[in-house]
């Protein structure tokens, strides 16, 4: 009896070194620390970008000659750059963004006695951001002042005037939604409401009067993070 228990004593002691081998090559490495992405992506930092969209503006003009009341509507382009700042609490994310643009023609008028376009030279604005983050999703709103160097065209007085200079002020609000398709490289899609005050336009020719009026732009921006 003695001798059966050494000898099965003797063959366990044989197997456990296969057996830790056999258990070793059973374990599945874990994935390599330096691969495996951030959980949480951080909105907080600088930013610069640019954008495009699509503007419509809603107003009417005054040619003080006759007078004689012009409707002011029409879409165009806009294009620009804007620069920014966000720092992040938790999911909420607050900021300051300031954006410059110009546009093409938006209104234009072929009626006889009021023909004319009217374009933006520059339009500039600065808002506060203020939005909660999903990730590397942003859900934002926007609100600050804003203002437009018109350009006016064409309109038919004493003589026919080459683009008339005025200056708009107005408050914007708007929101959008902010993706980050990589680390540093994020997209943005999102929309402005801006009331702009009117203005007088003046030549040695002509006198007319822009009044106030409200622009709604659609944008997609592509914005770089530092």
């Amino acid at each position: 009896m003695k001798k059966l228990l050494l000898a099965l004593a003797l063959s366990t002691a044989a197997l456990l070194p296969a057996a830790s081998a056999l258990a070793a090559d059973l374990d599945v490495p874990p994935p390599p620390t330096e691969e495996l992405r951030q959980s949480t992506y951080d909105w907080t930092g600088l930013y610069v970008g640019a954008w495009v969209g699509a503007t419509c503006i809603d107003g009417t003009l005054t040619d003080n000659a006759g007078p004689t009341d012009w409707e002011m509507s029409g879409c165009g382009w806009k294009g620009g750059a804007l620069a920014g700042y966000n720092h992040q609490f938790n999911n909420f994310v607050l900021g300051l963004e300031a954006d410059w643009g110009t546009t093409g023609n938006i209104a234009t008028n072929e009626e006889a006695g009021g023909d004319f376009a009217f374009s933006m030279d520059h339009i500039a604005t600065f808002r506060g951001r203020w939005g909660v983050a999903f990730d590397d999703t942003l859900l934002f709103a926007t609100g600050g002042v804003a203002y437009a160097r018109g350009d006016l065209d064409g309109i038919n007085g004493a003589a026919t005037p080459d683009h008339i200079k005025g200056d708009h002020w107005g408050w914007t609000v708007g929101g959008g939604v902010e993706h980050a398709v990589t680390d540093n490289l994020r997209l943005r899609l999102d929309y402005l409401f801006t009331r702009f005050k009117g203005d007088d336009y003046t030549k040695a020719c002509c006198d007319v009067s822009v009044h106030d009026f409200d622009d709604h732009e659609v944008r997609l921006g592509a914005i770089w993070a530092f």
